[in-house]
Protein backbone atom coordinates (compact mmCIF):
# COMPACT_ATOMS: atom_id res chain seq x y z
CA UNK A 1 0.00 0.00 0.00
CA UNK A 2 1.13 3.42 -0.89
CA UNK A 3 1.29 6.22 1.37
CA UNK A 4 -1.02 8.45 -0.44
CA UNK A 5 -3.75 5.06 0.12
CA UNK A 6 -2.82 4.46 3.61
CA UNK A 7 -3.39 8.24 4.04
CA UNK A 8 -6.42 8.33 2.38
CA UNK A 9 -7.86 5.28 4.64
CA UNK A 10 -6.83 6.93 7.80
CA UNK A 11 -8.23 9.94 7.16
CA UNK A 12 -11.54 8.15 6.13
CA UNK A 13 -11.79 6.17 9.64
CA UNK A 14 -11.27 9.27 11.25
CA UNK A 15 -14.24 11.09 9.03
CA UNK A 16 -16.25 7.83 10.09
CA UNK A 17 -15.68 8.16 13.56
CA UNK A 18 -16.93 11.94 13.59
CA UNK A 19 -19.88 10.75 11.18
CA UNK A 20 -20.96 8.13 13.68
CA UNK A 21 -20.68 10.74 16.52
CA UNK A 22 -22.85 13.84 14.45
CA UNK A 23 -25.47 10.28 14.12
CA UNK A 24 -26.07 9.69 17.78
CA UNK A 25 -25.38 13.40 18.99
CA UNK A 26 -28.93 14.10 16.25
CA UNK A 27 -30.44 10.74 17.74
CA UNK A 28 -30.33 12.03 21.26
CA UNK A 29 -31.69 15.51 20.15
CA UNK A 30 -34.63 13.89 18.23
CA UNK A 31 -35.13 12.03 21.26
CA UNK A 32 -35.21 14.82 23.72
CA UNK A 33 -38.16 16.70 21.36
CA UNK A 34 -39.81 13.29 21.48
CA UNK A 35 -39.63 13.09 25.07
CA UNK A 36 -40.62 16.44 25.85
CA UNK A 37 -44.26 15.70 25.07
CA UNK A 38 -44.14 12.17 26.92
CA UNK A 39 -46.41 10.22 28.11
CA UNK A 40 -48.50 9.45 25.37
CA UNK A 41 -51.11 7.27 27.31
CA UNK A 42 -53.66 8.50 28.95
CA UNK A 43 -55.72 7.15 31.62
CA UNK A 44 -56.08 3.96 33.16
CA UNK A 45 -51.80 4.08 32.94
CA UNK A 46 -49.92 6.71 35.40
CA UNK A 47 -46.96 7.35 36.06
CA UNK A 48 -46.26 4.32 38.81
CA UNK A 49 -48.50 2.49 35.92
CA UNK A 50 -47.45 3.48 32.35
CA UNK A 51 -48.42 2.52 28.74
CA UNK A 52 -46.23 -0.61 28.33
CA UNK A 53 -45.39 0.96 24.45
CA UNK A 54 -44.56 4.11 26.47
CA UNK A 55 -42.21 2.78 28.89
CA UNK A 56 -40.60 0.77 25.79
CA UNK A 57 -39.68 3.51 23.83
CA UNK A 58 -38.56 5.08 26.41
CA UNK A 59 -36.26 3.08 27.61
CA UNK A 60 -34.45 2.69 24.28
CA UNK A 61 -34.50 6.12 23.33
CA UNK A 62 -32.71 6.71 26.65
CA UNK A 63 -30.50 4.22 25.85
CA UNK A 64 -27.38 6.49 24.07
CA UNK A 65 -28.07 9.45 26.66
CA UNK A 66 -24.79 10.62 29.49
CA UNK A 67 -26.52 11.65 32.58
CA UNK A 68 -25.94 15.12 31.36
CA UNK A 69 -28.20 14.56 28.36
CA UNK A 70 -30.75 13.09 30.47
CA UNK A 71 -30.76 16.65 32.90
CA UNK A 72 -31.17 18.53 29.47
CA UNK A 73 -34.66 16.74 28.67
CA UNK A 74 -35.44 17.18 32.38
CA UNK A 75 -34.86 20.94 31.82
CA UNK A 76 -36.97 21.12 28.92
CA UNK A 77 -39.47 19.32 30.47
CA UNK A 78 -39.78 21.88 33.08
CA UNK A 79 -39.67 24.79 30.86
CA UNK A 80 -43.10 23.11 29.77
CA UNK A 81 -44.29 22.77 32.97
CA UNK A 82 -44.43 19.28 32.70
CA UNK A 83 -42.98 16.87 35.43
CA UNK A 84 -38.92 15.67 34.96
CA UNK A 85 -39.96 11.98 34.66
CA UNK A 86 -41.05 11.41 31.28
CA UNK A 87 -43.55 9.04 31.84
CA UNK A 88 -45.56 11.35 34.22
CA UNK A 89 -48.56 13.50 32.44
CA UNK A 90 -48.63 15.73 35.74
CA UNK A 91 -47.48 19.26 35.90
CA UNK A 92 -44.32 20.49 37.90
CA UNK A 93 -45.10 21.81 41.75
CA UNK A 94 -44.40 25.47 41.75
CA UNK A 95 -43.76 26.52 44.83
CA UNK A 96 -45.14 29.84 46.16
CA UNK A 97 -42.53 32.71 47.59
CA UNK A 98 -39.18 34.20 46.13
CA UNK A 99 -36.97 32.39 48.35
CA UNK A 100 -34.02 30.63 46.47
CA UNK A 101 -34.24 27.52 48.96
CA UNK A 102 -36.96 25.32 50.85
CA UNK A 103 -36.82 23.33 53.39
CA UNK A 104 -38.57 19.56 52.78
CA UNK A 105 -39.02 16.77 54.97
CA UNK A 106 -40.89 18.85 57.73
CA UNK A 107 -43.90 16.12 58.55
CA UNK A 108 -43.98 13.80 61.57
CA UNK A 109 -40.94 15.21 63.84
CA UNK A 110 -38.94 16.19 61.65
CA UNK A 111 -35.90 14.11 61.69
CA UNK A 112 -34.81 13.61 58.28
CA UNK A 113 -35.73 17.36 56.93
CA UNK A 114 -33.26 19.19 54.47
CA UNK A 115 -32.41 22.45 53.12
CA UNK A 116 -32.55 22.03 49.14
CA UNK A 117 -32.72 24.25 46.26
CA UNK A 118 -36.05 25.40 44.90
CA UNK A 119 -34.95 24.43 41.31
CA UNK A 120 -34.45 21.08 42.45
CA UNK A 121 -37.78 20.66 44.32
CA UNK A 122 -40.04 22.15 41.02
CA UNK A 123 -38.32 19.97 38.94
CA UNK A 124 -41.56 17.29 39.63
CA UNK A 125 -44.71 16.86 40.57
CA UNK A 126 -44.18 14.64 43.40
CA UNK A 127 -41.48 13.04 45.55
CA UNK A 128 -42.15 9.96 43.92
CA UNK A 129 -41.58 11.05 40.46
CA UNK A 130 -38.23 12.38 41.46
CA UNK A 131 -37.09 8.73 42.53
CA UNK A 132 -38.05 7.53 39.65
CA UNK A 133 -36.66 9.54 37.43
CA UNK A 134 -33.05 9.56 39.13
CA UNK A 135 -33.67 5.70 39.48
CA UNK A 136 -33.28 5.74 35.92
CA UNK A 137 -30.56 8.41 35.84
CA UNK A 138 -28.17 6.33 37.79
CA UNK A 139 -28.57 3.91 35.18
CA UNK A 140 -27.47 6.41 32.44
CA UNK A 141 -23.22 6.02 31.79
CA UNK A 142 -21.28 8.40 31.82
CA UNK A 143 -19.04 7.51 28.76
CA UNK A 144 -20.27 9.15 25.23
CA UNK A 145 -22.19 6.62 23.58
CA UNK A 146 -19.79 6.57 20.64
CA UNK A 147 -16.79 5.39 22.70
CA UNK A 148 -18.92 2.28 24.56
CA UNK A 149 -18.31 0.08 21.19
CA UNK A 150 -20.78 -2.18 19.57
CA UNK A 151 -21.79 -4.29 22.37
CA UNK A 152 -21.99 -2.09 25.56
CA UNK A 153 -23.17 1.11 23.73
CA UNK A 154 -27.31 -0.39 24.34
CA UNK A 155 -27.51 -1.20 27.60
CA UNK A 156 -30.73 -2.21 29.74
CA UNK A 157 -32.50 0.57 31.63
CA UNK A 158 -34.81 -0.73 34.20
CA UNK A 159 -38.21 1.19 35.47
CA UNK A 160 -38.79 1.84 39.21
CA UNK A 161 -42.31 0.36 39.61
CA UNK A 162 -41.36 -2.22 36.99
CA UNK A 163 -42.38 -5.81 37.69
CA UNK A 164 -38.79 -7.87 37.54
CA UNK A 165 -38.33 -10.64 35.24
CA UNK A 166 -37.89 -14.01 36.90
CA UNK A 167 -33.85 -13.49 35.47
CA UNK A 168 -33.52 -10.75 37.38
CA UNK A 169 -34.71 -11.58 40.71
CA UNK A 170 -32.25 -14.73 40.38
CA UNK A 171 -29.55 -11.93 39.86
CA UNK A 172 -30.92 -9.94 42.95
CA UNK A 173 -30.91 -13.04 45.22
CA UNK A 174 -27.76 -13.92 44.11
CA UNK A 175 -25.82 -10.28 44.72
CA UNK A 176 -27.91 -10.68 48.39
CA UNK A 177 -26.75 -14.00 49.14
CA UNK A 178 -24.58 -14.02 52.58
CA UNK A 179 -22.10 -16.80 51.73
CA UNK A 180 -20.19 -16.09 55.10
CA UNK A 181 -21.07 -18.30 58.05
CA UNK A 182 -23.00 -16.77 60.88
CA UNK A 183 -20.35 -17.92 63.04
CA UNK A 184 -17.47 -16.31 61.25
CA UNK A 185 -19.44 -12.92 61.24
CA UNK A 186 -19.77 -12.59 65.06
CA UNK A 187 -16.06 -13.53 65.70
CA UNK A 188 -15.08 -10.78 63.11
CA UNK A 189 -17.34 -8.65 65.12
CA UNK A 190 -15.75 -9.37 68.55
CA UNK A 191 -12.27 -9.06 66.97
CA UNK A 192 -13.10 -5.98 65.62
CA UNK A 193 -14.71 -4.72 68.64
CA UNK A 194 -11.92 -5.69 70.83
CA UNK A 195 -9.12 -4.62 68.39
CA UNK A 196 -11.41 -0.65 68.58
CA UNK A 197 -12.09 -1.33 72.77
CA UNK A 198 -15.93 -1.18 72.53
CA UNK A 199 -16.28 -3.88 75.23
CA UNK A 200 -16.86 -2.56 78.76
CA UNK A 201 -18.55 -0.34 80.76
CA UNK A 202 -15.84 2.77 79.47
CA UNK A 203 -17.28 2.25 75.44
CA UNK A 204 -20.89 2.65 76.31
CA UNK A 205 -20.26 5.53 77.99
CA UNK A 206 -18.12 7.14 75.13
CA UNK A 207 -14.72 6.75 77.45
CA UNK A 208 -11.94 4.92 77.48
CA UNK A 209 -10.38 2.75 80.08
CA UNK A 210 -6.03 3.94 80.64
CA UNK A 211 -4.44 2.77 82.70
CA UNK A 212 -1.20 4.84 83.66
CA UNK A 213 1.56 3.08 85.61
CA UNK A 214 4.85 4.56 86.78
CA UNK A 215 8.05 3.14 85.57
CA UNK A 216 10.19 1.46 87.61
CA UNK A 217 13.94 2.99 88.12
CA UNK A 218 16.89 0.29 89.36
CA UNK A 219 19.93 2.30 90.32
CA UNK A 220 20.57 5.79 91.80
CA UNK A 221 19.01 8.79 89.73
CA UNK A 222 21.46 11.40 88.43
CA UNK A 223 21.28 14.52 86.55
CA UNK A 224 22.59 14.94 83.28
CA UNK A 225 26.32 16.84 83.09
CA UNK A 226 28.80 17.80 80.87
CA UNK A 227 32.27 17.01 81.55
CA UNK A 228 34.81 20.13 80.93
CA UNK A 229 36.27 18.68 77.94
CA UNK A 230 32.03 18.10 76.05
CA UNK A 231 31.56 21.65 77.22
CA UNK A 232 35.02 23.08 75.73
CA UNK A 233 34.26 21.38 72.58
CA UNK A 234 30.12 22.62 72.07
CA UNK A 235 31.42 25.95 73.28
CA UNK A 236 33.83 26.03 70.01
CA UNK A 237 31.34 24.51 67.41
CA UNK A 238 27.88 26.21 68.50
CA UNK A 239 28.42 29.13 66.39
CA UNK A 240 28.09 25.89 63.82
CA UNK A 241 24.93 24.08 64.90
CA UNK A 242 21.91 24.46 63.54
CA UNK A 243 18.24 23.51 65.53
CA UNK A 244 21.32 21.40 67.16
CA UNK A 245 22.78 19.68 64.31
CA UNK A 246 26.42 20.73 63.77
CA UNK A 247 27.12 21.18 60.07
CA UNK A 248 30.18 19.39 58.63
CA UNK A 249 31.24 21.71 55.67
CA UNK A 250 34.24 23.86 55.38
CA UNK A 251 37.45 23.02 57.88
CA UNK A 252 35.25 19.88 58.88
CA UNK A 253 35.66 18.22 55.87
CA UNK A 254 39.12 19.13 55.69
CA UNK A 255 40.01 17.58 58.93
CA UNK A 256 38.17 14.60 57.91
CA UNK A 257 39.87 14.21 54.56
CA UNK A 258 43.29 15.09 56.36
CA UNK A 259 42.17 12.16 59.28
CA UNK A 260 42.10 9.41 56.47
CA UNK A 261 45.08 10.23 54.48
CA UNK A 262 46.85 10.20 57.35
CA UNK A 263 45.20 6.45 58.54
CA UNK A 264 46.03 5.43 54.78
CA UNK A 265 49.50 6.64 55.24
CA UNK A 266 49.98 4.60 58.61
CA UNK A 267 48.71 1.42 56.78
CA UNK A 268 51.22 1.90 53.91
CA UNK A 269 54.47 2.29 56.57
CA UNK A 270 52.77 -1.00 58.36
CA UNK A 271 52.83 -2.76 55.21
CA UNK A 272 56.38 -1.96 54.30
CA UNK A 273 57.60 -2.93 57.76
Amino acid sequence: MSKKDRDREVAMYHANLIQGRKEIEMEILESTETLIDYPLATAPYNSSNPSPIDAKAFKEMLQPFQPSDYDALILERNLDKRCGYCLCGNARVKSGGAGKYRIIGMNGKAKDFKVVNREEVEKWCSDACAKRALYVRVQLSEVPAWERGATAGRGKIDLLDEPKSEEDVVMDGLAELDLQDKEDKKQDAADLALERGDNGYAAKIGLVDITIQEKEVSGVVEAPSLGPDDLSDRLGTMHLQLEGYNSTFGSERQRRHERDAEELEAEWRMDLR
